[in-house]
Parts: structure tokens; C-alpha cells; sequence
């Protein structure tokens, strides 16, 4: 099954067409209600002021007139008895509008006396002065009423208010008609916007995707939006570390390529000695010899793993106890440490050191510092393992001593670099446990120094930050 990935694109048009479509549609609704309240109160007091002049006008006619008289109401004309042809639009407007006008006048027992030619014979209102509003024959009139107290009638002036409706309609056409011819400008408009802000995205994808898989190089795009910059960033900030993951991995691999040469061909001559051995003791001698060898090559890869996983992005960060990692490698390494006749000894006056890191690399650190010590070390030798916890700066100092000869100064500055040996002719080690050593102090964010120790030999500090130190 597959899914449509979303698009910024596609994102961004839509988003800003329907806004600006229920922006235009909200702003339209309301200026039309706004417009109707204002053409109301208009036309309303156009209704009051023609109903003014009608009601001073007919007042004394209404006392000429015989209410007895059989040819009542008296029927007036307007302007189409007046204009016989209209010629123009605004003629033909006064004569549509005129018959949306009307009035009547009523006795006082209810008589319909006088009524212009556009009212029905139905009453427009009641005995009560004032606006009203009142449906005859589907048709709603908005009425105003007097009373003459001096001549005892009514006077009902109504309008239709069709009349209200249609200019309310025509306005709101003439109000909509330009947003609809200009909704494809609009359209337009907001497509190359669109377009046009996206335009650098699509460059940088452009660079990016026709770069060379080796060319690591930082992006320099000039002219980019600031809101690119962060994204040009960390892309050479990836970059950054890919290249140096990839150089700390080929040096790893080509030193390791060379150091086990010699390893892997020690292996092969005692493999063949093994082989062509004329009596069993000369075989048996030759396969221990391989096995130690064998040992040796397999330290030195599983060392090589190692570093290439010391790596803050893999491994996992977690609170650990310090005191109860120590206590758990001291314990393991001891049975060794007392089959060479040497001794090893744990001291610390906490039960509990909390730090932040990993206690996988911790245990690797400490058996590599005291497999050292103890390589170096002569029978009967000393191994002390300690920590001390330093509240006032935050940190804890793990020590490692021996009772061996110690580094010369001059070898000081190299012990950590990878296959470096001390004693190459005795072939211990491969050179890879104190720079394993020293990835991993970085890696808990820690330092590492070398003084001589009190017992005679080399003492390892490794300065680590407590958890929540302040």
C-alpha cells in the first residue's frame, strides 16, 4: 500500500487559497450584513420623512371628502400617469421604485378613504403609530403609521421591501463581481509566491543531489533566506563529522592493517612449525606458541571493534554507580591477578558514585588499565584500584596503581596513541589499550593523566563528572 508523501507545495497553496477565499467570503457576509443594516435604517428614514410630508399634506383633504360617499377610496396616480414613455434608465427606475411605494388613509371607524394606486385595499397597518412590518399577498411592506387626533384619521405609508432586497442584491453583486474576476489573478499571484519561496529548497536539493558521493566539502549557496540557513548548517555539520568518522576509520583501518601483518605472520610460521614438527614435543611446543598468537590477533580485533564503537551517537547514556562497576571488574580480574602472583586491592570510602555514561565501555576501561598494570608489573607486584569523590568540583578521581617500573618521561606524551608500544621487543600488547582508554574517558566527558605513583610504578587518573554536579 502507498501513501502520497505530503508536499510543502501543495501544503502552502491550498493553505493560503482557502484562507484568502474564507477571508474574502467572511469579510463579504459581513459587509453585506453591515450594508443591509445601513440601507434599513436609510430607506426607513426616507419612509418617515415621506410619510411627514404626506401626513401635513392630506390632512385638511381628508376633511373635504364626503366619508358617506359611495365612490370612496379616492385613487391617486403617480409618475406613470405622468411620464407616458419612459427614455431612460433612471425613468424607467423612478417608475419600478414608485410602485414599490404606497400609502392609505383610514377613518376612524376603519374606512378606507384614500390609497395611492401602487397600495392594496387591504390595510398596510394597524391603529398604532410607529414602524411595523407586514405581509400581504407574499409581499412584505415596511410601514410607518400616524394619527391625526385634529381630523380623526389614520395614515399608513408603506414600502415594499422587495426594494430593500434588490438593492442589497445589486450591491452585493457589484460588491463580488471584481473578487470573482480578479480569483484567477489571485491564483496566480499566490502560485508564484509560492513557487518563488520555495525556489531555494529546490536549489539547495538540486546541489545536494548532484554533488559526487566523496565531495564532503561545507555548502556555500550565497543569497539564501536565513530560514535555509539552519538546514545548509547542519547538512555541513553532518558532512563535518561524516568526514571525520570516515578519516578515523580508514587511519583505524589501515594501522590495524598494518599492525596485524606482523601478528597474523607470527601465527602462520608457528601454524607451519606445527605442521612439519618431527616429534610431539617440538608440535605441542609450536601450538601453544599459536595459541598465544591466536590470542593475541583476537585481542587486538576485539580492541579495533571496540574504538570504532566508542561513539556518542550509538551508545547509550545512562546513570551508573561508579563504585558498583569497579567492585564487579576488580572481583572478575582477580582470579588472573592472583594466578600471576600478584595482588590487587579495591579502596573507596563510598558505597554509591553516580555518573552519567555507559558501564559496558566503563568495565572495558578499567580491565584494560588493570590488565596493564598487571602485564608490567613483576610476580609479587601490587594493584590498587580506588575512587574518590571531590563534592567541591563536582567530579570523582578513579585511580589505577602498580607496583611495576613505571613510564620513562619521554614515552609519556605517546602511550596513548594507537599501537604505540612500550617495550617493542618484548612484544606486549598491541598499543591499543590506552588510546581504547582515552576514547572512552572522552567519551564521559573526563580527563586522563599518567604520574608515578606512591607504590613505585604508574598511577592512571581518570577524572569523571558527576550526575548532576553543579
Amino acid at each position: 500500500m502507498s501513501y502520497r508523501k505530503p508536499s510543502i507545495y501543495t501544503f502552502l497553496l491550498v493553505g493560503l487559497l482557502s484562507f484568502t477565499f474564507a477571508y474574502f467570503s467572511i469579510t463579504y457576509w459581513i459587509s453585506q450584513k453591515q450594508a443591509i443594516h445601513e440601507i434599513e435604517e436609510l430607506f426607513d428614514a426616507q419612509l418617515v420623512h415621506s410619510a411627514n410630508i404626506l401626513f401635513n399634506l392630506l390632512g385638511e383633504s381628508v376633511s373635504t371628502i364626503d366619508q358617506s360617499s359611495k365612490h370612496l377610496p379616492i385613487v391617486y396616480h403617480g409618475l406613470e400617469t405622468m411620464v407616458p414613455k419612459p427614455d431612460n434608465r433612471s425613468e424607467w427606475n423612478a417608475l419600478h421604485y414608485q410602485r414599490k411605494l404606497a400609502y392609505q388613509i383610514f377613518n376612524s371607524d376603519g374606512k378606507l378613504l384614500i390609497k395611492s394606486n401602487s397600495a392594496p385595499s387591504q390595510s398596510l397597518g394597524s391603529q398604532k403609530v410607529g414602524l411595523s412590518r407586514l405581509t400581504i399577498e407574499n409581499e412584505t411592506w415596511r410601514v410607518i403609521t400616524y394619527y391625526d387626533e385634529d381630523w380623526n384619521f389614520w395614515l399608513h405609508v408603506a414600502e415594499s421591501e422587495s426594494i430593500r432586497e434588490e438593492l442589497s442584491d445589486e450591491l452585493a453583486k457589484k460588491t463580488l463581481l471584481p473578487g470573482l474576476i480578479g480569483l484567477p489573478i489571485l491564483l496566480l499571484i499566490i502560485t508564484f509566491i509560492v513557487r518563488s519561496g520555495l525556489h531555494p529548497l529546490r536549489v539547495l536539493a538540486t546541489h545536494i543531489s548532484e554533488r559526487e558521493p566523496k565531495n564532503l566539502k561545507p555548502i556555500r549557496l550565497e543569497g539564501m533566506p536565513k530560514e535555509i540557513t539552519p538546514v545548509i548548517w547542519s547538512i555541513n555539520s553532518l558532512f563535518i563529522r561524516l568526514e571525520e568518522a570516515i578519516a578515523r576509520e580508514k587511519k583505524l583501518t589501515a594501522d590495524a592493517a598494518h599492525e596485524l601483518r606482523t601478528p597474523l605472520s607470527v601465527v602462520m610460521l608457528h601454524a607451519q612449525n606445527a605442521l612439519v614438527a618431527k616429534n610431539e614435543s617440538d608440535r605441542s611446543d609450536a601450538l601453544k606458541e599459536l595459541e598465544k598468537g591466536v590470542k593475541r590477533v583476537g585481542r587486538l580485533l576485539e580492541q579495533i571493534l571496540t574504538m570504532s564503537k566508542v561513539n556518542p551517537e550509538i551508545i547509550p547514556r545512562t546513570a551508573i554507580d561508579l563504585v558498583t562497576v569497579s567492585k564487579g571488574v576488580v572481583s572478575e580480574m582477580a582470579p588472573v591477578i592472583y594466578e600471576r602472583d600478584q595482588e590487587i586491592e579495591w579502596q573507596c570510602d563510598d558505597e554509591s558514585i553516580m555518573i552519567e555514561g555507559s558501564d559496558f565501555l566503563l568495565e572495558i576501561l578499567l580491565r584494560n588499565l588493570i590488565e596493564n598494570s598487571s602485564v608490567y608489573s613483576p610476580e609479587l607486584g601490587q594493584i590498587r584500584v580506588s575512587a574518590l569523590r571531590q563534592p567541591e568540583s563536582g567530579k570523582v578521581v578513579l585511580r589505577v596503581e602498580d607496583s611495576g617500573p613505571g613510564i620513562s618521561p619521554e614515552d609519556l606524551p605517546k602511550i596513548t596513541d594507537r599501537f604505540y608500544r612500550i617495550q617493542q621487543g618484548e612484544g606486549k600488547g598491541a598499543g591499543l589499550g590506552l588510546a581504547l582508554v582515552k576514547s572512552i574517558v572522552e567519551f564521559h566527558g573526563g580527563d586522563l593523566a599518567f604520574t608515578h605513583s606512591s607504590m613505585g610504578g604508574l598511577n592512571v587518573c581518570v577524572t569523571l563528572p558527576l550526575v548532576n554536579a553543579h
